[in-house]
C-alpha cells in the first residue's frame, strides 16, 4: 500500500512538474508572438530628413496623400517621399496644431492663424490657438483659445454661445444625438446648436481634450487621466485610467489610448479590457513618448514619436489603386481655370491648342511602387506601364474622351477616370469660309467704293457747309456792329454834356465826357476784334450803365457779379458787346415802365466749362413791353442778332428768355445764355 501511494505522489509531481513547463513554454511562445506583431512598425525612411520635426497631428486628402502637422511646418507623404511647405506668414513660429482635409481644400491651425490651402491660392484668417476644425453640414467650425469660431468663406465669425465657454480653450467638437458636445478646458458642454443654442448644458466641469465615438457610444478624456462614457442622461461613467493621456481614437478597430510617456495602451472597444501595451520595450519605437497615432484608408498605422514617424503596412491589398488627374497641360501651359477631376463639361480647345499632356496621380501608402496605368484616347488601350505623364502631340480637330485606368500590378480590380476634350477646326479648313471669304471681298471692295464716294460728297457739303456760315457769320457780324450802340442813347448822351456844360457843373462834364469817350473807344476798338476778356467786357458795360444811369430819366441801381472757380476774369474770352442789348432792353422797356426804383443784377459763372451769363430786371416783362411798345423793331432785331451770335458760337451753346413771376405776378425779366468756356492759356 505505501508502495502504491509513493508511486501515485511521484506520478502526480511528474505532471504538475510538466504543466509548469507547457505553460512557461506557452507564455514564452505568446510573448514572441505579441513581440513579432509589434515588431512589424518600421521606421519611415523619408523622414529621417526631418528629425528635428516633432509630429502633432495626421491627417489623409483624398487623393491618399498624408498630412503631417509638425512644429516646423506641414509635410506631404505619399508614400514614397515627403514634400515640406511654408505656411510661416508673418509668424514667428511655423508650428501647426491641427490640420483637417475635406475634398481638395486643406484647413490648417496655428497658434495665431488659420490658413486655408486649395488648389489654386492660400487664404490667411487671424485666430488665437486653433486647436480643432470640425465639419458638420458642410458647415465648418473652428475650436480655438476664444471659444468657437464660424468659418464663413471670407472671414471667422466668433459665435456667441455662453460667458463661460466663449472663453475658454475648446479642445474638440463633435456632434453626437441630436446635439454637439463640446470638450473644452472649462468643462464638457451639450449644446442645441451652435449658432443660437436654446439649450446650454455644462455636464461637468475639468479640463476634457478629446472625444471619441464608438457605435452609439461616446467616450471623454478628462484632466488627461481617466476615459469616462457618457451616457443618455448626461452621466459620465468612468471607464480607464491612465497617467498623461494625450488622445484616443480607433485603430484596426481597438481602442487606442495615447500616452505622452508610456506608449500606447490597445483595449478591447466593448469590454475596455486592456489587451496589449504597444512601447519601445515590445516593438521598434524608439520612445514611450508617443505624440500621434493614424489609420489611413489602407488600414496602414502610422505612429509619431518625438523625432520619428512610424508605419505598420497592411499585408493585404484592398481594392484598386485611387485615380486623379492631377493636371492638363496644353501646349505646355497648364490649366488651372478648372477643377479637373470635377469637371463635368466638355473642355473646349483651340485649333492650336493640339499639344496635350496629362498628368496622373495614384497614391498607395502600402503599395506605391506597384501601380500601373493605361489609356485609351481612340480605338484601343495602350499596354500597362507605370509612367504617371501622358502626351499627345498635333492631335487632328474633333471631339475626344480619354480615359485612363490604374491598378496594382497583376490585380484584377481597376479604377477608371474619364476627361472629354473637343478641339475646333481651323476656319481656312471650311468650304463655307472659302465661300464667305469671296463675298466679304465683293462687299469690302463695293463698301471701300461706297465710302469713298461718301467721302466726297461729304467734304462737298462741308465746303458748302463752312461758306454759308462763313458769309451767315459775315452778316451777322456787320448786323451786331450796326447795332451794338443805339443812337438814341448818343443823342442822350450828347444832351446830357450840353445840359452839364449849360450847368456849369465842370467837374461832372469832365467826368461824363471821360466815360463816354472811353465806352465810344471801347465799342470801337472790340468792333474789330472775335474776342475780349471778360474784364474788358464788364468794365465797358460798367462804364455803359453809369451812363445809362446818368441819362435815363428812370433811377436804378445795377450789380455786376462774377463767380469764376478761381479763374482770372483777364483770361476767360467771350464776344464783344454780347450783352449790351439785352441790358439795353432791360432799361429802355422793362424797368422804365415800373413805379418802383429800377435795379439790374448781372451774373457771370463759370460751371461745367461753361461760361453762364444771366441778366435780371424788376420791369414789367419783356413779354408785356413787347405789347405796350408800338415801335419795337430796334429792340426785336437787336435781341435776334445777339441771339444769333450765341447759338453760332457752338452747337453747344444755349438761350433763353423768360419773365420772373412771384404768386402768379410778373416781377422782371430773366435773359439766359451759355456758351463754351474759352480762355486763353
Amino acid at each position: 500500500m505505501k508502495i502504491f501511494l509513493k508511486n501515485l505522489s511521484s506520478i502526480s509531481h511528474s505532471e504538475g512538474r510538466v504543466t509548469k513547463n507547457l505553460i512557461l513554454i506557452f507564455s514564452f511562445f505568446l510573448i514572441n508572438i505579441l513581440h513579432a506583431q509589434e515588431s512589424s512598425f518600421e521606421e519611415v525612411a523619408a523622414f529621417k530628413e526631418f528629425k528635428n520635426h516633432t509630429i502633432k497631428e495626421i491627417t489623409q486628402d483624398t487623393f491618399n496623400n498624408i498630412w503631417l502637422a509638425t512644429n516646423k511646418g506641414l509635410l506631404k507623404f505619399d508614400g514614397v517621399s515627403i514634400k515640406e511647405y511654408d505656411f510661416k506668414i508673418g509668424e514667428s513660429s511655423q508650428k501647426i496644431n491641427t490640420i483637417f482635409s475635406k475634398n481638395d481644400s486643406l484647413f490648417i491651425g496655428k497658434n495665431k492663424k488659420l490658413h486655408l490651402k486649395t488648389r489654386k491660392q492660400l487664404l490667411t484668417f487671424e485666430a488665437k490657438g486653433v486647436h480643432k476644425i470640425f465639419n458638420h453640414n458642410n458647415k465648418y467650425f473652428i475650436g480655438s483659445n476664444q471659444g468657437i469660431l464660424h468659418f464663413n468663406k471670407n472671414f471667422l465669425q466668433p459665435l456667441k454661445t455662453t460667458y463661460n465657454l466663449d472663453f475658454s480653450i475648446i479642445n474638440d467638437i463633435i456632434f453626437y444625438k441630436g446635439k454637439f458636445i463640446i470638450a473644452s478646458n472649462s468643462g464638457l458642454w451639450a449644446l442645441s446648436d451652435l449658432f443660437q443654442p436654446k439649450k446650454i448644458d455644462l455636464i461637468h466641469k475639468g479640463n476634457y481634450s478629446s472625444l471619441l465615438q464608438i457605435d452609439n457610444k461616446l467616450f471623454v478624456v478628462k484632466n488627461n487621466l481617466k476615459i469616462q462614457e457618457l451616457n443618455d442622461e448626461n452621466e459620465l461613467i468612468e471607464k480607464y485610467s491612465k497617467s498623461e493621456i494625450s488622445s484616443i481614437s480607433t485603430i484596426n478597430n481597438k481602442i487606442y489610448v495615447v500616452s505622452k510617456k508610456d506608449g500606447i495602451d490597445v483595449l478591447n472597444p466593448t469590454t475596455f479590457i486592456f489587451e496589449k501595451r504597444i512601447n519601445k520595450y515590445n516593438s521598434n519605437l524608439n520612445s514611450n513618448a508617443i505624440k500621434a497615432v493614424f489609420e489611413d484608408r489602407e488600414k496602414n498605422i502610422f505612429i509619431a514619436t518625438e523625432n520619428q514617424l512610424y508605419i505598420k503596412k497592411t499585408t493585404s491589398i484592398l481594392g484598386s489603386p485611387n485615380l486623379e488627374i492631377s493636371d492638363i497641360i496644353v501646349n505646355y501651359i497648364s490649366i488651372d481655370s478648372i477643377n479637373v477631376n470635377s469637371y463635368n463639361h466638355v473642355l473646349k480647345l483651340k485649333p492650336s491648342q493640339n499639344n496635350i499632356s496629362f498628368v496622373l496621380q495614384s497614391v498607395s501608402i502600402s503599395n506605391t511602387k506597384n501601380i500601373e496605368f493605361r489609356y485609351k484616347l481612340k480605338k484601343a488601350f495602350s499596354p500597362w506601364n507605370m509612367s504617371n505623364q501622358v502626351n499627345f502631340a498635333s492631335l487632328e480637330p474633333g471631339k475626344y474622351h480619354f480615359i485612363i485606368e490604374s491598378r496594382f500590378k497583376n490585380s484584377t480590380k481597376i479604377n477608371s477616370k474619364t476627361f472629354s476634350f473637343f478641339i475646333e477646326t481651323p476656319i481656312y479648313k471650311k468650304v463655307w469660309f472659302l465661300i464667305l471669304c469671296g463675298v466679304v471681298f465683293c462687299l469690302l471692295l463695293a463698301g471701300i467704293i461706297e465710302v469713298y464716294i461718301r467721302s466726297i460728297h461729304k467734304k462737298n457739303q462741308q465746303k458748302v457747309a463752312a461758306l454759308k456760315l462763313e458769309n451767315h457769320l459775315l452778316s451777322l457780324e456787320q448786323k451786331a456792329l450796326q447795332l451794338q450802340m443805339n443812337p438814341h442813347f448818343i443823342f442822350n448822351v450828347l444832351n446830357g454834356i450840353k445840359a452839364l456844360g449849360n450847368s456849369e457843373d465842370k467837374q461832372e462834364l469832365n467826368k461824363t465826357i471821360s466815360q463816354f469817350s472811353i465806352l465810344l473807344r471801347s465799342v470801337l476798338n472790340n468792333s474789330r476784334l472775335e474776342e475780349i476778356s471778360l474784364k474788358e467786357e464788364i468794365e465797358t458795360l460798367e462804364n455803359y450803365l453809369n451812363l445809362e444811369q446818368k441819362m435815363s430819366s428812370k433811377k436804378f441801381n445795377f450789380s455786376i457779379e462774377t463767380n469764376l472757380n478761381n479763374i482770372d476774369a483777364e483770361e476767360i474770352l467771350i464776344p464783344p458787346m454780347l450783352l449790351q442789348p439785352f441790358i439795353e432792353n432791360a432799361i429802355k422797356h422793362g424797368i422804365s415802365k415800373t413805379t418802383s426804383e429800377g435795379v439790374i443784377r448781372i451774373h457771370f459763372t463759370v460751371k461745367h466749362r461753361f461760361l453762364e451769363c444771366s441778366i435780371l430786371d424788376n420791369g414789367i416783362g419783356i413779354y408785356q413791353s413787347q405789347k405796350r411798345n408800338i415801335n419795337k423793331n430796334h429792340a426785336s432785331v437787336a435781341l435776334k442778332v445777339t441771339k444769333e451770335r450765341i447759338e453760332n458760337l457752338s452747337k453747344y451753346s444755349a438761350f433763353s428768355v423768360e419773365e420772373i413771376k412771384k404768386e402768379n405776378t410778373i416781377s422782371g425779366t430773366k435773359v439766359w445764355f451759355k456758351v463754351p468756356l474759352k480762355t486763353d492759356y
